[in-house]
């Protein structure tokens, strides 16, 4: 008879444990519901810095900056038994104990912690610093222009069609900063609704739009076009916010790939901080204040452009400096599953922290406020269960404390200036988040106007000086004088080689104006500035984030049950555009042709997309008696308040045409 084999063990406990102690990557066991620290090997040092009392402290307590970065809910998860991973995910953590956040990126493993008869103890954390090659990677990026250029060619003809019917600058103002981002879809077929605009009136105020058009593909992002001219015209004519939503809910009805879209439009008065906004079917703004709070503006529900809804309500409020306004599309907050008050609370919180968050240097993270909160809010909603399944755009508007100064210099009048002007107006649009290429020709053109003056201004070997003023305008152009007391000497010799300088300025900027008199010359030139639009697909947001758990795949269905009242159809899983259709014929087949009332029951629907609210506003016109069920808690009942439909919900009076 041979003995039993022996029971496995980890070996040597010693040495295990001297193991743990000289790993490389860092690792943390955390115990109980408040995720006690009960170990953490040296390699956390060098992530979260040296904290005095780390052992049994709660770990939001221990690194509380982690808060709105979406690590504490990956925590929790692993707490309720679900295993994460993360692939190169951006953490900013305060290892120096000074409030600024170092930039680190780390893939990591967040597992459960498990007694030995399988009940969760805890959280066992493992990462390794993937920074080095995250910065190698972004380095060659970088470089590769050539490359850049021949990914955009090949990632389809719907991101070239987007690209090119949406903004591509966003305006530049002296008194409020405007960023956005817009990620298409990454599947063809789901690419082409949404679209975004920042439009400066001829009032000085600016108008702040963001849409989405039913349905995707090449149809969609035609449609979004029209959407976005109408609405563009309308503005620069003059008209006001209650005509430009008039104008839209009329053009939109005409045709059925305009009907049904959504949209909100604010008009801010960056002089006094007044704002007015409206929605048809859209969410809510949200505003976040400098104090660490965040509230979505109210709005009045009303139904989408073109399907015959009352015209939505006017609302007012004031913004102060420092403040920063967030439009969206729902393609940012929607999830499977997911309420949508638990998406709104999540968009609140990633953006809060991202609005209040200090970052040191060196980091990726745009500096520019509109700018860094776009960046870490698509970066980090991209980690939540799903990601991205529609097209997403986030446009900020961050309302300065103070307009941006205008720039003054005073410049010998030799060629030492030319570094000096070049180096002082550089930093001066840069400050102000002026595209490269416009800033770049700008320069140039001030350049040689200094050099003009240099040359042509004053005799040699005296000493004399020159002037350059650079301010912004409320309309999103830079003015730059060049301003002499001299008087320009004419031409000794070679005059062929006279007037290229002026030549040159009038070929890189929009105007120029010359003026000789006897106190001096003045060249005037004025440019507009635009500042980039990042318009790219939903997969590169997610690049940098962790990979998905596997969820069990959403299956649609109906099936209709008698009732007393007649019958009810049943709807369970994703109405979106693959299955919208289905629902539309289950709908037709069930109240034969609009012939009977109608209950259709969506408390197992995980996903109600534009496509399902369009299918429910046509089956609203169409059947003289029709009701909807739909729990508080689902997906289904918060997008039916939303797009003005909650009027069909149960606990509300039954939709009757009239």
């Amino acid at each position: 008879m041979t003995d039993p084999p022996a029971k496995w063990t980890s070996g040597n406990p010693q040495a295990a444990l001297e193991g743990f102690e000289q790993l490389p990557g860092f690792m943390w066991l955390f115990e109980g519901p408040d995720l006690r620290v009960v170990a953490a090997n040296p390699a956390v040092r060098a992530a979260v810095g040296d904290r005095a009392g780390l052992l049994g402290k709660p770990f939001r307590q221990a690194v509380p900056e982690l808060a709105g970065q979406h690590i504490f809910e990956l925590l929790d998860r692993a707490l309720r038994g679900i295993r994460s991973h993360g692939y190169e995910q951006r953490v900013l953590t305060d290892r120096e104990g000074d409030g600024q956040l170092t930039e680190a990126f780390y893939t990591f493993d967040i597992a459960p912690w498990r007694h030995p008869d399988g009940s969760v103890r805890g959280v066992i954390v493992q990462a390794v610093d993937a920074t080095p090659v995250v910065a190698a990677r972004q380095a060659a990026e970088a470089a590769a222009a050539t490359a850049e250029r021949r990914y955009r060619q090949a990632a389809g003809l719907i991101l070239e069609l987007q690209r090119s019917l949406l903004p591509d600058m966003l305006p530049v103002l002296p008194r409020v900063q405007v960023a956005a981002h817009y990620l298409v879809a990454d599947s063809e077929l789901a690419a082409g609704g949404d679209w975004f605009d920042a439009v400066p009136l001829p009032d000085g105020r600016l108008a702040l739009t963001v849409g989405d058009v039913v349905g995707h593909g090449a149809a969609a992002a035609a449609a979004m076009g029209q959407l976005r001219t109408v609405a563009l015209h309308t503005l620069r004519a003059g008209g006001s916010l209650s005509q430009v939503l008039s104008v839209l809910d009329a053009f939109a009805a005409h045709t059925a790939a305009t009907r049904a879209a959504t949209t909100c439009l604010a008009v801010l008065d960056p002089a006094t901080g007044a704002l007015e906004f409206a929605s048809y079917g859209h969410p809510p703004p949200l505003l976040l204040d400098t104090n660490g709070e965040s509230r979505f503006l109210p709005l009045t529900p009303t139904g989408p452009l073109g399907t015959n809804s009352r015209p939505a309500s006017i609302h007012t409020c004031r913004l102060t400096g420092g403040e920063v306004l967030l439009l969206y599309t729902d393609g940012l907050i929607e999830r499977p599953r997911q309420s949508v008050s638990d998406s709104y609370r999540a968009l609140a919180t990633v953006a809060t922290a991202a609005r209040q968050e200090l970052l040191g240097e060196p980091t990726t993270v745009p500096q520019r406020l509109p700018d860094r909160i776009c960046t870490l809010v698509t970066e980090r909603l991209a980690l939540f269960e799903g990601g991205y399944q529609d097209d997403a755009t986030l446009l900020a508007a961050h309302v300065l404390a103070e307009p941006i100064a205008a720039l003054h210099l005073t410049l010998p009048a030799d060629v030492t200036a030319l570094r000096l002007l070049r180096q002082h107006l550089r930093g001066w649009l840069d400050g102000i988040g002026a595209d490269d290429r416009a800033a770049c020709d700008l320069l140039h053109a001030a350049g040689e106007a200094a050099t003009n003056t240099i040359e042509h201004a004053y005799p040699p070997g005296g000493e004399a000086s020159f002037t350059v003023h650079a301010e912004l305008d409320g309309h999103g152009a830079v003015s730059v004088s060049c301003v002499d007391q001299g008087r320009w000497r004419p031409p000794s010799h070679d005059p062929g080689n006279r007037g290229r300088g002026l030549t040159m300025i009038r070929g890189l900027i929009d105007d120029v104006e010359v003026r000789h008199s006897h106190d001096g010359t003045t060249v005037r030139m004025r440019h507009r500035m635009g500042h980039p639009a990042t318009v790219t697909t939903t997969n590169v947001a997610q690049a940098t984030g962790p990979h998905k758990h596997s969820t069990p795949t959403d299956h649609f269905s109906t099936a209709v049950a008698d009732t007393l009242t007649g019958p009810m159809l049943k709807v369970a899983g994703p109405v979106d555009l693959t299955t919208g259709p289905q629902l539309r014929t289950a709908i037709l087949q069930a109240s034969r042709g609009g012939s009977l009332p109608l209950a259709i029951d969506l408390t197992a629907v995980t996903h109600l997309g534009s496509t399902g609210v369009h299918t429910l506003h046509q089956a609203a016109q169409t059947i003289s008696d029709l009701t909807v069920t739909a729990p508080v808690s689902s997906p289904a009942y918060g997008v039916l308040h939303l797009t003005g439909l909650h009027h069909l919900l149960c606990e509300d009076a039954p939709f009757r045409r009239s």
